[in-house]
C-alpha cells in the first residue's frame, strides 16, 4: 500500500488513514509483469510466479479500470524471493509490511525474516 511517508512505523498510521490507489487493476498487474518476468494471470487476477528458489502468488482481482489499494504476495520458500518483494513495493512506488516482524519491509528485514524463519523451519524438523 501507499502507507503514509510520515509513517516510521506500522502504529504511525492513522486509524482513520484511506489508503490512496496504486492504479487499475490493468497498470497493476502491467507493473508486476514488468517487475517479475515469468509470472502469469488467470482469468480471475490470481498471479502465479514460479522464481529461482521460491513461489509467489498474489491476487490482483480488481477489473482493469477498477483501483487497486493493496497488493497482497504469498511467498513460499527463499531463494530471490526478499529481492522480489523489494522490487515489487518499489516499482508500485509503496511500502509493505513484513509479517513476521510487523514492521515495513526493507531489503535487510526480509532477509532477516526469511532467516529467522528458516532457523524455526530446522528446529522444528529437526524435532
Amino acid at each position: 500500500m501507499k502507507y503514509p511517508e510520515e509513517a516510521r512505523e506500522i502504529g504511525d498510521i492513522p486509524n482513520d488513514w484511506v489508503p490512496p490507489s496504486l492504479g487499475t487493476g490493468a497498470e497493476v498487474r502491467r507493473i508486476l509483469a514488468r517487475t517479475l518476468p515469468g509470472i502469469t494471470f488467470s482469468g480471475d487476477g490470481w498471479g502465479c510466479l514460479e522464481g529461482r528458489g521460491f513461489s509467489l502468488e498474489t491476487p490482483v482481482s480488481e477489473a482493469d479500470d477498477e483501483p487497486v489499494t493493496g497488493v497482497t504476495l504469498f511467498i513460499r520458500g527463499g531463494g530471490s524471493a526478499a529481492a522480489a518483494a523489494v522490487a515489487v513495493t518499489e516499482a508500485l512506488g509503496a511500502r509493505a509490511i513484513e509479517t513476521g516482524s510487523g514492521g515495513f519491509l526493507t531489503a535487510d528485514a526480509a532477509e532477516a525474516a526469511f532467516a529467522a524463519w528458516r532457523g524455526y523451519r530446522d528446529t522444528v524438523l529437526r524435532e
